[in-house]
């Protein structure tokens, strides 16, 4: 494609190349916080999604989007840990907000911000579906 080719092809090629960094970048972050924080987990997967940041299977299978690069490094943080929280309790209760408060104090307002501006960060190209 070198030289040639239209903005799809150009628009797909930047999204192959941003999966495999995100899957590099987050996947290194998440191993950084698990073993901070004591999680374990069975493995990392990160897609392009629209609707969610991240998630955890009953198998400790986390998954997340590659749109949590161009996030702060203390929102991603955060999102990183409450994923790993989910590695021990499958659910939002209280138990599991403290475990989340326990890696990162200031949860509260980084969720808010991430709910906030989150998807405001991220460039319209990464989005667009061809």
């Amino acid at each position: 494609m070198r030289g040639s080719g239209d903005s799809d092809q150009w628009r797909r090629l930047l999204q192959r190349w941003l999966i495999a960094r995100a899957q590099q970048s987050l996947g290194e972050a998440l191993a950084e916080q698990a073993g901070l924080h004591g999680f374990s987990y069975s493995s990392v997967s990160v897609r392009r999604q629209r609707t969610r940041w991240g998630s955890c299977s009953a198998r400790k299978a986390i998954s997340l989007n590659l749109c949590l690069l161009f996030q702060s490094p203390a929102v991603l943080r955060y999102l990183l840990c409450h994923e790993l929280s989910h590695t021990e309790h499958m659910n939002h209760s209280a138990r599991f907000w403290r475990r989340v408060e326990q890696c990162e104090p200031q949860f509260r307002a980084l969720d808010a911000e991430l709910l906030r501006t989150g998807w405001s960060r991220v460039p319209q190209w990464v989005l667009e579906r061809t």
